[in-house]
Formats: structure tokens, sequence, C-alpha cells
């Protein structure tokens, strides 16, 4: 069946990169730059403390799991309002400086190969539930459309996100061969919506029992390629 497939599109994190590195990351840039500027809030909370301070902030709307990049904004301002500081000088800056560290990713070895040969092929695009933007991490010149749930504030794996792949693409669903690692978001979902699926399984996780086994799987990129050539 894969042989109707004209436009493979991935998922971001831990598809394309490690997202735990990524995020600590950007957490650690947070930190100091709040403890350069802000002492009073690093004052009251170290960085551990204020990772999970801002979990429990997350839990308490469903609307920060679908918007990642309101749920970083609001949480600078509740920091800034119970340090008496400046509430939106906190907030813009401090995005800011997390959104730009968030983008700072180091790509798994055999992404830009395998990505370079196969948009010779297949037109490329992307769906993320995160914040990470195709421009800044350097894949604009690969992803033809880019589908986020920040924008469309509707989150894998609602069928809706997969569908306004297939029509920003202008193709119908089943022309789409989505690739990522997370079985509900990255398989069951695209494929209830019409698309085919492969499970990038980069670090032998096992796959739920509870879940249908997936018709494809693979550990890394060059694999999909194979698979491709196969069908």
């Amino acid at each position: 069946m894969l042989n109707k497939v004209t436009i493979l599109a991935f998922d971001l994190d831990d598809t394309l990169w490690p997202c735990m590195p990524v995020i600590q990351h950007a957490e650690e840039t947070l930190y100091a730059w709040l403890d350069q500027h802000y002492p009073r809030i690093t004052a009251n909370y170290n960085p551990q403390q204020l990772v999970d301070l801002r979990k429990e902030f997350t839990a308490q709307d469903k609307k920060y799991s679908v918007d990642l990049s309101m749920m970083r904004y609001e949480f600078l301002k509740k920091l800034a309002t119970d340090n008496q500081y400046d509430v939106s000088e906190v907030a813009d800056k401090g995005f800011d400086v997390f959104y730009n560290a968030r983008q700072q990713v180091n790509f798994y070895d055999d992404v830009f190969p395998a990505l370079e040969r196969l948009s010779s092929k297949y037109r490329l695009g992307a769906i993320t539930n995160g914040n990470a933007n195709v421009e800044k991490v350097g894949l604009g010149h690969l992803m033809e459309h880019t589908i986020s749930a920040i924008d469309l504030q509707i989150a894998k794996p609602d069928k809706r996100i997969y569908h306004a792949l297939a029509d920003s693409f202008d193709v119908p669903t089943e022309q789409i061969l989505y690739i990522g690692d997370h079985p509900e978001y990255d398989v069951i979902g695209p494929q209830v919506a019409g698309l085919r699926a492969a499970w990038i399984n980069r670090e032998g996780h096992h796959w739920p029992q509870s879940l249908p086994l997936p018709k494809y799987q693979i550990t890394n990129l060059f694999e999909l390629e194979g698979l491709l050539e196969a069908h």
C-alpha cells in the first residue's frame, strides 16, 4: 500500500532529535537568565522546584497541554506576579530566552542524509504537538508544510490535525505516510484519520499491549528508506 504514498510527514521531538536534552537545556538557560535578572524568583526556587511548579501549573488547565507556548508565557507571568516583578517584562523576555534555547536541537545522525534523499522523491511535512519551529531548527528547506497544535489549538491524536496536514498538501489522506515515536499520537491517531503510519522506535521501547500492532516499524530513517524502496 505504500506505493501510493506521495507525502512523508514526521513528528519532530523524539523522532528527528531527542527531546528531553533540548527541554532540559532550555530550562537551564531560562533559570540562569532569571537568576541574573530576577533573583527573587531563583531565591525562592531551585531549578528542580521551578520545574515541579511549572508541571503543577500546566496541570491546572487542559489548554496548556495543547498550547505549550501559552503555558510557558502564562507561567512566567505567574512567577513575576508572585515575586513582585513587572509581569509583561518577565513574560516577554523570559519566553524569548526559553523559546530560542528550545530550538537548539541535536539531530539524530540519520536525519539529514535520509531526509535529503527522500525529499528528491517525496514531498515532506511535519505535525507537532510541541513548539519546535522547523525554520529555526534548520529544517525549513526540507519541510513543505508543518502543522502545529499551537496554531490550530488542536493536538494529536485529534483526527482534525492530520486532516489539516492533508488539506495543506491538497492530497487524499491515504497518500500520506506519517512517521513518529508515540504509539497513539503518531501511529493509531494517523491511521484512524486515514493516513498510513510507521512507528519509529529508536530506543527499543515495548509497544503497548492495549493497542493493535503497527503495520510498519523502523528504528531509524535509513530503515524508512529501505521500507519505501521495498514497496
